[in-house]
């Protein structure tokens, strides 16, 4: 019942409807749960009743639309901070944070205290006695003290302009410790994306402004990203933080960047398929080598296989190196190729402490203190924090896992933890340190919490949404008069390339004044294309054409689509065009021909296709389409012999099981023609049953043009079954 009555007040602010919105809240009166609001209810009616009052009496008041403003954003604070309680109170497995929460002392004056404290006692263990015991004991007080602050910062109300200044104030501080300054921002952007809370909004957007840090900056910059609101008409100071956020072209280049790094986040799953079917089993099959700290080292192997396989050695290590290839490129264009090996490491204990899933990684954790005793002396975890190409997640994880294992590990692979290349050849300083790279590791800390974690449910998930279109923050309307919107065609271009077609939609669908421009058509057509509304497409493709009458994409788009309509004649037309543009391609020279089959012109197609079938001899989607001209210009034995090259090759397509068929039957041989529709039959793909006789209806031009009557086709029919 309470959730209902959130949800409906929610709904009545969307469309400022003041009083209706305050009639609904009034009945969360029957709740004890939300005494604590009860005052601030009273005092929004009182103040809406009065302005109501003077209204009807017909006092002119030029402030009246800001005060129902004011009374509008208070209500809605209000309401976020009842969805809130809610949640607290009502969800069995936050009652161990709610304890939490109302245990610890969240004045300013505490909370500073608890920061700089820790940096004082960490400076002043140089003059303990005993520093090893002392050390644990500040970390693990520390800890205590971070685990519950971050709880409380992430589950926080909606704050007062105070709360703002003194957090902003104390994360640019060099009084407290930067890894603590992060764990801080992190904890207040959960906050700030479940519940959106003006004062938290701005502050993120100036620490990350004047942050001196570069991972304080950039959990700032993605924290203010993702907290976006459909109540930015309440709030008309956004417009002037998105201003000053988006003013500078290094600020809009990284915004641009973080949008595209989310994407390539969310495509982990798909890049783990990816290295576990085509990747590792190269690796695993190239068993005569060892990957060490010094590159890829061949084993001893029997030395006849030198002599009765000179080939092989060489062969292996290239596809060896190929492998290991590919898997870097893929990281360093932006893939978690780390995700599916860590995933399964999330399950530790460790893991079950929410604010440990966005602490920075550090080796003084009492969470990974068993692995530090058990690398004592070691520069292993020095090397992992410097030098290990993980998010800090995963870092965790590592160290966490190590712990199990290092008891089991040969010498000579312990004395390698301590190098500098534990990890395999990493990126250098710059690169590793970087604003592209630091923002990448922390989304994947955002993205593993929310694929991962338990607790994630708490929190709006920013990676959420119909195919993941939570993580589109450019379609905001906020930033529609901003200069991202000059980035939106970039963007589009890349969601394209990732097939990322809701998401497109929808970013296209905000910016509707870019409908203009011959790029933004052609994205949108490709849209349509994939909703198969082909004539809508070529709508799209062909004002994008009458904008820009040499733009070789467009017309390219316009001979795809007509060509998957069956307007042969337009694809002729176009793919000729393209053609006369560019001599040399290839797909443009195929597809005119497969136009020009079409509109019975096979003369003119068999002339392309001998010459690109010389020029191309390996290519079987050629030798498949000259065998088709050949065919259809009546031409058999011509034809017979192109098909038989298709069906000698490693992988025919069913249909030139088909068509040697056909060769068969006008040749007079029916058996054979039979034989070959059988293994046509036998090849479909799974899932689809084969109709030959849908596809002699197909065909039907080409069969009585080689004597094949209608009666002899159901004759066909009939023996096939």
């Amino acid at each position: 019942m309470d959730a209902r009555i959130i949800y409906e007040t929610r709904r009545l602010i969307k469309k400022n409807l003041l009083g209706r919105a305050l009639a609904e809240i009034e009945q969360l009166r029957d709740f004890m749960t939300y005494a604590p609001l009860f005052e601030r209810v009273s005092k929004i009616q009182n103040d809406y009743e009065l302005m109501v009052d003077y209204w009807k009496k017909g006092y002119p008041d030029p402030q009246r639309d800001q005060l129902y403003l004011s009374l509008l954003r208070k209500l809605d604070r209000l309401t976020n901070d009842a969805a809130l309680i809610r949640k607290l109170t009502k969800e069995t497995a936050l009652s161990g944070t709610k304890a939490r929460i109302e245990a610890f002392d969240l004045s300013h004056a505490h909370v500073r205290k608890v920061l700089e404290g820790f940096v004082s006692d960490v400076a002043l263990l140089e003059f303990e006695t005993d520093p090893e015991k002392r050390t644990k004991a500040i970390y693990r007080k520390h800890l205590e003290d971070m685990t519950a602050l971050f709880e409380c910062l992430s589950f926080s109300m909606q704050w007062h302009a105070d709360d703002a200044a003194f957090y902003q104030q104390l994360i640019l501080s060099p009084t407290i410790d930067s890894g603590d300054a992060e764990h801080l921002v992190s904890a207040i952007s959960l906050a700030a994306m479940t519940h959106f809370d003006i004062h938290k909004y701005r502050m993120l957007a100036q620490v990350c402004l004047n942050a001196g840090d570069e991972r304080v900056r950039q959990r700032a910059l993605v924290g203010w990203a993702l907290t976006s609101t459909s109540q930015y008409r309440l709030y008309p100071e956004i417009g002037e933080v998105v201003k000053s956020m988006t003013s500078s072209e290094d600020m809009v280049r990284e915004l641009l960047e973080m949008q595209m790094q989310m994407y390539f986040c969310m495509n982990a799953e798909r890049d783990r398929e990816e290295i576990q079917r085509d990747i590792i089993p190269n690796l695993m099959k190239n068993k005569g080598f060892d990957v060490t700290r010094m590159g890829i080292v061949e084993k001893e192997d029997d030395p006849m296989e030198d002599i009765l396989n000179p080939e092989a050695s060489d062969k292996a290590m290239e596809e060896l190196e190929q492998s290991f290839q590919r898997m870097m490129k893929m990281q360093q264009s932006g893939s978690d190729i780390y995700f599916g090996g860590f995933s399964q490491m999330k399950r530790y204990p460790f893991f079950y402490n929410l604010s440990n899933w966005f602490v920075p990684f550090y080796v003084n954790h009492p969470g990974i203190e068993s692995t530090m005793q058990k690398l004592k002396g070691s520069k292993f975890l020095d090397n992992l924090l410097n030098n290990g190409p993980f998010c800090d997640s995963d870092k965790y994880s590592f160290a966490l896992a190590m712990s199990s294992v290092i008891d089991r590990l040969p010498e000579n692979m312990k004395s390698m933890l301590d190098s500098e290349v534990a990890f395999g050849p990493t990126a250098p300083d710059n690169m590793i340190h970087s604003q592209t790279n630091v923002r990448l590791m922390y989304l994947q800390d955002l993205y593993r919490f929310f694929r991962l974690s338990d607790r994630r449910g708490n929190f709006f998930n920013p990676f959420g949404g119909e195919e993941g279109t939570n993580a589109l923050f450019f379609n905001n309307p906020v930033f529609r008069s901003t200069p991202l919107a000059q980035q939106v065609i970039p963007l589009g271009n890349f969601l394209l390339k990732q097939k990322k077609f809701v998401a497109l939609e929808k970013l296209l669908e905000a910016y509707p004044e870019q409908q203009g421009s011959e790029k933004y058509l052609i994205l949108k057509g490709s849209c349509e294309m994939h909703r198969q509304q082909y004539d809508m497409a070529l709508s799209s493709f062909s004002k994008a054409l009458q904008i820009q009458p040499d733009n070789k994409r467009a017309l390219g788009a316009i001979a795809r689509t007509a060509l998957l309509i069956g307007d042969f004649q337009r694809a002729e037309e176009a793919f000729g065009k393209l053609s006369l543009i560019d001599e040399s391609n290839p797909h443009y020279a195929l597809n005119l021909a497969i136009a020009l089959i079409h509109n019975q012109k096979t003369d003119e197609a068999t002339k392309i296709l001998y010459r690109l079938n010389y020029e191309h001899p390996d290519n079987s989607n050629v030798t498949r389409a000259l065998a088709w001209a050949l065919l259809a210009s009546t031409k058999v034995q011509q034809a017979e012999k192109e098909y038989q090259r298709l069906l000698d090759a490693p992988q025919p397509a069913p249909e030139d099981y088909l068509n040697a068929g056909y060769c068969q039957w006008f040749g007079g041989k029916v058996d054979g023609a039979i034989g070959l529709f059988r293994k046509y039959m036998e090849h479909a793909p799974e899932g689809q049953a084969p109709d030959i006789s849908k596809e002699m209806e197909k065909d039907k031009d080409i069969l009585h043009a080689n004597g094949i009557s209608d009666f002899e086709c159901h004759m066909m029919a009939d023996l096939l079954g």
